[in-house]
């Protein structure tokens, strides 16, 4: 069986890092089907530690300051591990409504396969309205979505493929300059009604 995994391109661990837990979850509102995710990974170093250098001789050396370079952040096993795990989410945090799918009248299973949403492209100009929050090493912010949905043959199971853009927000950087991939295999379709 494969492993959900998602991918944050340029970080240190270019192999990704194991889902531990995802929620694919529905509700009707005003007539319309919203569908909610959340995605929680297990600690970034789950599958393999990284020796690291000295950072703060490193910092020295460069003429750094301690928060002043959010490029190199990315790149340094250090801050990932001082965060743990990342939370992808529409659930975990309030205020954040997931993405409406379309009428519940035309709504069904076999529609869903092949459907890809566009979530957020472009980013609203207030990060409170996203459809998604992340926590990545500091709370952020996600738009620039694609989700799509692939059902499993002869089931109610679907592989999903999400992915988006990241803005280091937490850090003072409002540009979605960041991407990730998720994929995710063999997830039960929630129910709606």
């Amino acid at each position: 069986m494969t492993q959900d995994r998602i991918l944050f391109p340029g970080n240190p661990w270019p192999e990704g890092h194991p889902v531990e837990s995802f929620q694919w979850t529905a509700s009707v509102r005003d007539g319309n089907v919203w569908f909610d995710l959340h995605l929680q990974t297990a600690a970034y170093d789950a599958e393999r530690e990284i020796e690291q250098a000295d950072e703060e001789d490193d910092d020295e050396e460069d003429g750094e300051e301690d928060g002043e370079d959010f490029a190199s952040d990315w790149e340094a096993p250090g801050v990932w591990t001082n965060y743990h795990r990342c939370t992808l989410s529409s659930t975990k945090w309030p205020g954040f409504p997931g993405f409406k799918v379309g009428p519940v009248a035309g709504y069904s299973l076999q529609g869903l396969d092949g459907f890809e949403a566009t979530v957020d492209d472009p980013p609203p100009a207030d990060q409170a309205a996203n459809a998604f929050h992340i926590y990545l090493f500091g709370h952020g912010a996600v738009a620039r979505h694609r989700i799509r949905f692939e059902r499993v043959a002869g089931t109610d199971r679907f592989d999903i493929t999400w992915r988006g853009h990241i803005a280091l927000s937490f850090g003072g950087d409002p540009d979605y300059d960041r991407a990730f991939t998720a994929t995710l295999f063999g997830v039960a379709a929630p129910s709606v009604g």
